[in-house]
């Protein structure tokens, strides 16, 4: 039976990327589900090998190769190392290292426009690198919503029943207040609602967190939840969404680990991360290393599936074998289960 092909981008390639694809797809869980089609460079891939002490057979495509018609069920390596000089940097940021995450990101989506791969799945690129490079954006989101020709689109993250998605996310914290807007916020709960149905199966029950403490105490505390996202959630629930809020943030998400809610829509990026990174990072107190790091980016709006690891480049663990590759593993997961899920 043939296996839905999934374009893994290597990221950046002084960091972890490499290691991370290196480990996850010398897992047969891993491969008996999948047909990967990793984008980026052999000589990275080779010494994430050496790293890691892994291994695994691949067909190498060069990079003015074109994607075979008919794929068979192994591992290929699109190799384009064009941007990269004779040495690869190591957890350094590097302007060859952005040019090639970039190269690699959009060779991928082109290749999912088409059609030609079930979905997207990134390993972490360096914003700092990326734009060194000349490629000014925030990070994997704006590339790939400009790409697609996409204007409304939102951030969720996934693990396990921990859903959360951002309103804002990439942004200065001054200027959130300004960004919602009931149009936006209506906007994304949309977006959760039907990417959670398509996952589930069923209607989600989705709350929304409050901009300001304790809700902005009927204005006390500022007036973004009587302007903007109280008329949001009262529109989507007229609408047939089960919806409720907001809520204080401080209280919302221990209700959603205890299973009152499906998901939970937060206002800016750090709102939704810390409590989702709060519950799925855990770092070890003894050897003061991660020792578990869990969950998936999925860019909502998109006319193509992507999901990613919930983690940056981790420069201090490039080149010491130890990175986890469980978050990648799960980006796997989240990609599938999409792809085969019909669209709500």
């Amino acid at each position: 039976m043939k296996k839905p092909i999934l374009a893994v981008t290597m990221g950046d390639p002084s960091g972890i990327g490499p290691e991370i694809i290196a480990k996850a797809f010398s897992r047969k869980d891993v491969l008996d589900r999948c047909a990967p089609l990793i984008l980026g460079s052999e000589r990275a891939l080779r010494r994430a090998f050496s790293f890691t002490r892994t291994s695994f057979p691949y067909i190498r495509l060069d990079s003015e190769s074109l994607l075979p018609d008919e794929m068979e069920n192994g591992i290929y390596l699109w190799n384009d190392e064009s941007h990269l000089g004779e040495e690869i940097p190591l957890a350094r940021i590097d302007a060859a290292c952005g040019a090639s995450a970039y190269a690699w990101l959009v060779r991928a989506i082109r290749l999912a426009q088409k059609r030609q791969v079930a979905a997207v799945v990134t390993a972490p690129l360096h914003k700092e690198a990326l734009n060194l490079a000349g490629h000014h954006y925030a990070g994997h989101t704006e590339i790939l919503a400009e790409e697609t020709g996409t204007r409304n689109f939102s951030l969720m993250l996934i693990a396990g029943r921990f859903r959360v998605v951002h309103v804002t996310c990439h942004a200065a914290l001054a200027s959130v207040s300004q960004q919602l807007t009931p149009e936006r916020i209506a906007d994304v709960i949309r977006l959760f609602h039907s990417a959670l149905l398509r996952l589930d199966g069923k209607s989600p029950r989705i709350a929304v967190c409050a901009f300001n403490p304790h809700a902005g105490e009927g204005g006390l505390f500022g007036e973004e939840e009587i302007r903007a996202i109280r008329p949001a959630v009262e529109q989507c629930a007229q609408a047939g969404i089960e919806v409720c809020g907001p809520f204080p943030s401080d209280s919302i998400f221990p209700q959603l680990v205890g299973g009152r809610f499906d998901g939970v829509v937060a206002m800016y990026h750090d709102q939704g991360h810390i409590a989702f990174k709060l519950c799925n990072f855990h770092f070890d107190p003894e050897k003061q290393e991660w020792s578990t790091v869990t969950g998936v980016n999925v860019t909502l709006g998109l006319p193509i599936i992507r999901t990613s690891v919930d983690h940056g480049t981790a420069f201090d663990l490039a080149g010491s074998g130890k990175a986890s590759e469980q978050s990648l593993v799960d980006a796997v997961d989240v990609a599938l289960k999409l792809a085969v899920a019909p669209s709500s």
